[in-house]
């Protein structure tokens, strides 16, 4: 790829991050429904299509996105450049780079959030697990049914700008 190839590549994914983040604090967060977590889900579609190496950095940027529009605080940058760079490399060596793909790597990034959100709360007694379960239920649900759209954007991408582009 050129240098002119990947800043396109680069300006088309973060246009995509942008459409995510937009849809997930701006057109959802207003709705009655539990928040759900699009952009560790974007992170996973970054890794799983184009490798390692581009989610964790894209992962990174998604959880710089997250953590300055107020979600979670700076280790959801660290957490989701960790989980672009694991799914990267699961669609790498175990996985194929496909919907299913990212289904498994997104369902297993999206427990283990919720289960660290769930988990630290508890322990510091901010509130019973049956309230903590009824508020991480429902998000991981909808970020679940919301993981679908995010992957074909980010698979749009991929397909006109990104790796599969270029092969």
């Amino acid at each position: 790829m050129t240098r002119q190839d990947i800043t396109i590549q680069w300006l088309a994914y973060g246009a995509a991050l942008i459409l995510a983040a937009t849809v997930n604090y701006y057109v959802l967060a207003p709705m009655p429904m539990a928040l759900p977590l699009m952009m560790p889900a974007a992170a996973v579609a970054g890794g799983v299509l184009e490798g390692p190496a581009f989610g964790a950095l894209y992962g990174a940027l998604a959880g710089l996105m997250m953590a300055g529009l107020g979600h979670a605080g700076d280790g959801c940058i660290l957490a989701c450049g960790l989980a672009g760079w694991l799914a990267g490399l699961a669609a790498q060596h175990v996985l194929r780079r496909d919907l299913l793909g990212h289904m498994i790597c997104s369902a297993a990034v999206l427990a283990a959030w919720e289960a660290w959100q769930v988990g630290s709360r508890l322990l510091a007694g901010l509130a019973p697990l049956e309230v903590l379960a009824g508020v991480a239920l429902p998000e991981l649900g909808w970020s679940l049914a919301l993981t679908l759209p995010v992957y074909w954007v980010e698979r749009f991408c991929c397909v006109r700008f990104g790796r599969i582009a270029h092969e």
